[in-house]
């Protein structure tokens, strides 16, 4: 069936204008885990006050010693492993978020849940199915690039090397290409998932044939909504976020400790208004992006608001 892509892209306002508590619930899962984030955090603190120390007295140094600076990046590695456990943390946190956004859409009176957030199943199949096309994206995305370098390479052994910046911008271009048309060929994966209950890896591809340019066009759309939501967000966030002091630390950036110290401070009240509306602002742009994946689903199969088949 055909589907309206500019009505679809629209999505994402219309979910929170019809359950509000979507926004509030949502926003609470994230500054729920940003403030975990700043916790895990605390253990390793004077660890990174000291790392800052050391990458503020290279960087006045003007040393041109390679060796100095792989050793301070393997510090600040050997900091962050111990904070790899947050890494599935924040993969069951998305499929949450992922699967309560196409739960919205789909099933808006399925109810049961705050914010449509649960943890079951469903959010046991979009983790899964995510990670596996991630991982699929990824490998394709380095086989390209191997792809290209081989053509280059074998454009200089040919006597053309004067051609392989040419070969190399346009294998750029082309692997570009590709994985867009990837991503929207395997964008209605979620949805399906959420929708049919079952791991579709690649259901999607399917349901996008001969919908490829439609479903470009919406994503574009919900890509420039959010750019504008964070742009509008920036008046506010960005003046919280200077007194916090987190705007100020940027790896290698002329830190003092103190500094860092009061950035990564809960205690620190601008801290937690900086986390509250980071928070707001995640809340709204995930439904604004990936909504209107699952309207689009919905639209296809000819479903309806009060549920999908």
């Amino acid at each position: 069936m055909p589907f309206s892509a500019t009505d679809a892209a629209f999505e994402g306002f219309r979910l929170v204008r019809r359950n509000p508590i979507v926004l509030v619930a949502w926003t609470v899962l994230y500054a729920a885990l940003n403030l975990a984030v700043l916790f895990a955090m605390g253990p390793v603190l004077e660890q990174l006050v000291d790392w800052q120390s050391q990458a503020n007295a290279l960087e006045s140094s003007n040393t041109d010693d390679l060796s100095a600076v792989w050793a301070l990046m393997a510090d600040f590695g050997q900091i962050m492993a111990q904070m790899a456990w947050m890494i599935p943390a924040l993969m069951v946190i998305e499929a949450m978020l992922l699967a309560a956004v196409a739960r919205g859409v789909l099933k808006p009176r399925s109810g049961g849940a705050f914010g449509y957030l649960r943890l079951g199943m469903d959010e046991v199949r979009v983790l899964v199915v995510t990670f596996v096309l991630g991982l699929v994206m990824t490998l394709v995305a380095v086989a390209a690039v191997i792809a290209v370098a081989i053509v280059i390479m074998a454009a200089r052994t040919a006597g053309i090397g004067a051609w392989s910046g040419l070969v190399a911008v346009l294998g750029m271009i082309a692997v570009v290409v590709l994985m867009i048309w990837l991503a929207v060929r395997l964008s209605l994966a979620v949805p399906i998932t959420v929708a049919e209950k079952k791991f579709a890896f690649f259901d999607s591809f399917s349901l996008t044939k001969g919908r490829f340019w439609p479903l470009l066009g919406m994503a574009i759309i919900a890509g420039v909504m959010v750019l504008v939501i964070q742009l509008l967000s920036t008046v506010v966030s960005l003046p919280i976020s200077v007194m916090s002091g987190l705007e100020t630390w940027t790896m290698g950036a002329d830190v003092s400790p103190e500094d860092l110290r009061t950035a990564l401070d809960i205690s620190n009240p601008w801290v937690i208004a900086t986390i509250v509306v980071d928070a707001i602002v995640k809340a709204l742009t995930v439904g604004v992006l990936y909504a209107p994946f699952s309207a689009a689903y919905r639209g296809i199969v000819g479903g309806n608001e009060s549920g999908v088949g």
